[in-house]
């Protein structure tokens, strides 16, 4: 049984968490937030290539790290997908990686365009 991303995607506030965070983290989050835009987009370059090679090893650790990465920046929803792909990968359900992929992607760019307006307000 994989899990369906379309009950994960529709149970998620809009916005996630990230404004909560950088109120509780002020100046240091803006610190944090550039170096989660730059390690996610090499991170997600490597997911790619694993889930191209099926390299499954590879596809589960930047999975696992991903959701971590997201997850304490308050990016739920990244964080959910990365979690959704590694719980299929341990499973061997392998057949809905490159759909687990850009949705991951996708929410990705969502984020970084989130925390680039957030860096640009200051």
């Amino acid at each position: 049984m994989h899990t369906s991303l379309s009950s994960i995607q529709s149970s998620l506030p809009p916005d996630d968490e990230l404004e909560t965070i950088h109120a509780l983290l002020g100046d240091e989050f803006l610190a944090i937030a550039r170096m989660f835009v730059i390690d996610s987009a090499a991170r997600l370059d490597t997911l790619s290539e694993a889930t191209s090679t099926s390299d499954i090893a590879t596809m589960e650790k930047i999975s696992h790290v991903l959701c971590g990465s997201a997850a304490s920046i308050g990016a739920s929803a990244m964080a959910r997908y990365c979690s959704a792909m590694e719980m299929d990968i341990r499973r061997g359900q392998l057949q809905q990686s490159d759909v687990h992929l850009l949705t991951i992607r996708n929410e990705y760019e969502r984020v970084a365009a989130k925390l680039d307006a957030m860096q640009q307000a200051g």
